[in-house]
């Protein structure tokens, strides 16, 4: 072998192990001084809609909002580290480096207050953490022809904010997960490439990477059940909306910098002006178990993540996370950042609104309830990889399912903050007065959430429909504030939408429906027509 050969041989050896033994760390910074930004010019590193967030909910733009130094960047890379991201309101940067000897000179660094180890290479490969069956649906199109497959995962009475016209038009969601492979071509994203609604796709965990040239498809599962639509067979929850897709997750591992990305993640978000952000994620068991957290750490208070959707909550944006699949592992809690006192926390339940066996208890270690509230995450209808429609299961998938009408109904109430839209959503759920642990405040209503005003006090609408007792056995009765004789045409279907019960009537105060012991037990579908109008209730037989 020649020298060259040699020399080849070992340049290529030591990069394979400066790759091994290569190492991220998050260090942070004393302060943002030598700084170029000033809040006073809040444009130089806001957007627009940034800005115009903060001032419509009276939240003052602060030092937590500047970049951090550009000057300590420079250094630190000067140092011969690699800066993979900056952070402002953690106000410090994620760096790699295989030279520990080097990073404990760096800690010593005047401007340098800490630094953590956050990932290292580990001969461990870790299970997939997304391990998603697809069930492929049959042909039948069923129920409402806009939805069809996907009518059961709307019957939070969603539905009603699409009837109104609120189908998330203007709002802007940011989505984080592991991957949305495909997602540039399957047929429900067509509209969204289309209308030029997704707005930007960026790559946390290896920076520069396309995120839909990828095996992983966790995150297109989770924005078709927001966003896609295929006109007669299937209707996410925020169709006309427009979305920021983000990978932060890496399933090759588990680590705290999945953490840690989250929150970049978000600080980009924020400063792109989203409204909503959904995380179909969470976080407590790690690759290095010395770094795990324990039930006694799920307080609102401790993880690094919840401490960054606590603050991207402080700049007025709703945060929806999933509470985790861990209902029958014997962690069984929920997941962080979930345990965040202003964090939208789903459970997943099934068709019948039991819990689904596998979404996780709250509460959270200081006896906060969590989760907030629950939505379909067992047989969710999603995009399938190979472009037919599927269902899948988890709060990955109830989650979006909220986010994406809390997001409608946020176009339909603009005048709300994200502190008193949390606030209706939560009281919107069928057991807002006696929460439990396994799902919050409950099953949302987002005709209540629609038809209420900012005090959350009283309907306003002339439309309001109350069903008793639901679930039933043998008989309903519908009470509305109408008091109107019109010809009145009651409809039940089941969720295949097969019709089952069918009447015309004279409707006035109050509506008896008797004789319904031969249905099996399970869920329906009530549809009410008058004056032309239809209206749309889930209902349940014991």
């Amino acid at each position: 072998m020649t020298k060259s050969y040699l020399n080849i041989a070992f340049i290529f050896l030591a990069l394979i192990y400066s790759n091994l033994s290569a190492q991220k760390y998050f260090v942070a910074f004393t302060d943002k001084s030598n700084n170029k930004y000033s809040i006073n010019t809040p444009q130089e590193f806001l957007s627009q809609r940034a800005i115009n967030r903060r001032a419509n909910q009276n939240i003052k733009i602060t030092q937590e909002d500047l970049p951090v130094a550009q000057f300590y960047l420079d250094s630190l890379t000067k140092m011969g580290v690699k800066v993979l991201w900056p952070s402002k309101w953690l106000n410090g940067a994620i760096i790699q480096s295989g030279n520990t000897a080097l990073i404990d000179t760096i800690t010593r660094v005047s401007f340098i207050s800490d630094s953590k180890l956050i990932w290292k290479s580990s001969s461990t490969i870790h299970s997939e953490k997304f391990i998603n069956k697809e069930i492929t649906l049959p042909t039948k199109a069923g129920l409402l022809s806009d939805y069809a497959q996907s009518f059961t995962q709307t019957t939070v009475n969603g539905h009603f904010l699409h009837q109104n016209g609120y189908t998330g038009k203007g709002m802007f969601i940011a989505v984080f997960d592991n991957g949305f492979g495909r997602a540039d071509y399957l047929p429900a994203f067509d509209h969204l490439w289309n209308n030029n609604q997704i707005n930007d796709a960026i790559d946390i965990v290896n920076p520069g990477n396309d995120i839909f040239n990828s095996d992983y498809f966790h995150g297109m599962y989770v924005l078709s059940t927001l966003g896609g639509y295929i006109e007669g067979e299937f209707k996410g929850s925020a169709p006309d909306a427009n979305f920021l897709l983000f990978r932060t997750e890496d399933d090759a591992s588990e680590y705290p910098i999945e953490e840690y990305n989250w929150i970049i993640a978000a600080e980009y978000a924020d400063s792109a002006g989203v409204d909503v952000i959904n995380s179909s994620l969470g976080y407590y068991e790690f690759n290095d178990p010395s770094m795990n957290y324990s039930y006694t750490d799920l307080d609102g208070k401790t993880s690094v993540c919840v401490k960054g959707a606590e603050t991207a909550f402080s700049k007025g944006i709703l945060i929806v996370n999933s509470a985790g699949n861990e209902g029958e592992s014997s962690w069984k809690y929920i997941i962080t950042p979930s345990d965040g006192e202003n964090v939208l926390s789903v459970a997943a339940m099934t068709a019948d609104s039991t819990k689904a066996s596998f979404s996780s208890y709250g509460p959270t270690y200081d006896l906060r309830v969590k989760p907030d509230l629950t939505a379909l995450g067992v047989n969710t209808t999603v995009q399938g990889i190979n472009g037919s429609l599927v269902k899948l299961n988890g709060t990955s998938f109830s989650t979006p399912v909220i986010s994406g009408f809390a997001t409608c109904l946020w176009q339909a109430k603009p005048e709300l903050s994200n502190k008193e839209l949390l606030q209706i959503l939560r009281k919107s759920g069928n057991q807002y007065d006696n929460p439990d642990d396994s799902f919050g405040y409950g099953i949302p209503n987002f005709l209540y959430a629609l038809n209420v005003n900012s005090s959350i006090d009283e309907f306003t609408s002339e439309n309001h429909f109350r069903i008793t007792p639901n679930p039933f056995s043998n008989k309903i009765i519908i009470n509305s504030n109408l008091n109107l004789w019109v010809k009145t045409n009651i409809t039940i279907y089941d969720i295949l939408g097969n019709m089952v019960y069918n009447k015309h009537l004279n409707y006035s105060h109050d509506i008896l429906i008797e004789n319904l012991e031969k249905l099996s037990p399970g869920l329906y579908v009530l549809q009410l027509e008058l004056s032309n109008q239809k209206y749309n209730f889930k209902i349940i037989k014991k």
